[in-house]
């Protein structure tokens, strides 16, 4: 049911986008992952948002902590707050929740992008003429180093520039060993986290490496976009 549910429809994309594209699979890939993150565009905004209006509101939350030290009671204080400011404190899970099955569907799509075949395709959608596998002098159907180095460091940026990231109290800020363990949890993930992603990027096809560049570079995007906009 998942390959039929979300497997194959991704793979039928970038079969036409590919086609479209004139049969290169570096731009048929860069094509799907905009397609993809366009799609889920309003519920990345909207964890945006949230996490942006969190950082408002962490005074407040602080004073609530140091008013309220019973948890279940600041719990249910917290949830006062965070519904009277209409921000949910869990949209950026709930969007992590629902990108999983495509996260998972578009590597199983690209690991076979650069060998694209008809098994699977709706009758609608056909097969480029001729494919190719070289974009920007990178064979996408094999490893490749530097792609994986992009990948790292633009995963280091998008962690760096995310409001996410600037919420994490730091240590002369704050008397909550909570929430200065997640912020050294946190800022350990800022740097161990591009590694793996280098790591993996040079494990698999540089189709699936260009995939994970070109959506790093659009969420950098797009939380830029988010805060300037919710700064005017």
């Amino acid at each position: 049911m998942f390959h039929t549910i979300f497997t194959i429809p991704l793979y039928n994309a970038l079969v036409f986008l590919t086609t479209l594209l004139g049969g290169n699979i570096g731009l048929g890939v860069i094509a799907l992952t905009f397609v993809v993150k366009l799609v889920l565009s309003p519920l990345s905004y909207a964890s945006i948002k949230s996490q942006i209006e969190q950082k408002k509101l962490q005074p407040l939350v602080d004073d609530l902590k140091k008013q309220y030290p019973d948890q279940k009671e600041q719990s249910a204080k917290l949830m006062e707050l965070y519904k009277e400011h209409k921000t949910n404190p869990f949209a950026g899970c709930l969007l992590l929740i629902l990108q999983l099955p495509v996260i998972i569907a578009l590597y199983r799509v690209f690991l076979g992008s650069a060998t694209l075949t008809g098994v699977g395709l709706y009758s609608f959608v056909h097969l480029p003429a001729l494919t190719h596998t070289m974009f920007l002098g990178i064979n996408m159907s094999a490893r490749n180093v530097f792609l994986a180095i992009l990948a790292g460091a633009s995963q280091f940026l998008q962690m760096h520039f995310s409001p996410a990231m600037q919420n994490m109290p730091k240590p002369a800020d704050t008397n909550d060993k909570g929430a200065l363990m997640a912020s050294s949890m946190t800022t350990s993930m800022k740097y161990t986290m591009p590694l793996m992603i280098a790591f993996f990027g040079y494990a698999v096809p540089a189709a699936v490496t260009l995939y994970w560049i070109v959506s790093n570079i659009f969420m950098i995007a797009q939380e830029q976009y988010v805060v300037k906009r919710n700064k005017k």
